[in-house]
Parts: C-alpha cells; structure tokens; sequence
C-alpha cells in the first residue's frame, strides 16, 4: 500500500510540475492509509490553488478529482476538473488519469492557471 501511494504521490509531482515553474508552490501534501495521496498547490501571488485529490482506494468513484479553487474573504469559487473535462471531451471516468487532468489543464485551462482570466469569467464562457 505504502509504495502505491509514493508511486501516485511522485506521478502528481511529475505531471504537475508545470505549476511550479508558474509559480505555484507546494501548500500540503496528505495520505491516508487507504487512500489516494491528495497535494494542493498555490500560487501566493493570485491566490489561486489547484487541489489534486485522492479519493479512498477501492471505492467506486474516480481515484482523483482536480479543482482550481480562488478563495476570497467572503466567496470561494471553484473549477471542477472534471466537469469541464466531461464538458469539452466527454470522458469517461475510467480515462480520467493523472496524466489526463495534467492534459487538460494545460490546454484549456492555463490562462485561469496563469490569473489572465478569472474563474467566474471561465464559468460563463464555458
């Protein structure tokens, strides 16, 4: 169990780390005993944080979801991943992989990731 949760948390590292380099940090990183590790990076200057999240293993859900949350003093906006990915390429949830949300995130999503469009502005196109 150990080594799958250190071979999953390495593979969010790796198909993610086009974050870092748009200066999002790590802000935590968790894994549970029977889960899928979860690591939430945020970007301090805009706020924005991407939320990659485990979900518990054997269960009949998706392993992951992925969310671009903006909280601010009094609203918390959010992107599910996973929505617009069903939106804008109908997957299925079985194709639904780390290196899929990676994907999708870097071709429809990185003026959000970058702060050149807002979230609320992304919703009401999309």
């Amino acid at each position: 169990m150990k080594e799958l949760q250190l071979e999953n948390l390495m593979l969010i590292f790796d198909r993610f780390y086009f974050l870092i380099t748009e200066n999002y940090g790590i802000e935590s990183v968790s894994m549970g005993l029977r889960a899928y590790p979860s690591v939430s990076f945020k970007n301090e200057q805009t706020g924005l944080k991407i939320e990659v999240c485990g979900s518990d293993i054997g269960c009949e859900c998706e392993a992951y979801n992925v969310y671009i949350v903006k909280k601010d003093f009094f609203s918390r906006k959010l992107i599910n991943v996973s929505k617009e990915m069903d939106k804008i390429q109908g997957l299925q949830s079985d194709t639904k992989s780390i290196q899929a949300y990676s994907d999708f995130i870097r071709l429809h999503l990185m003026p959000v990731i970058r702060g050149e469009q807002g979230i609320s502005e992304f919703l009401k196109k999309n």
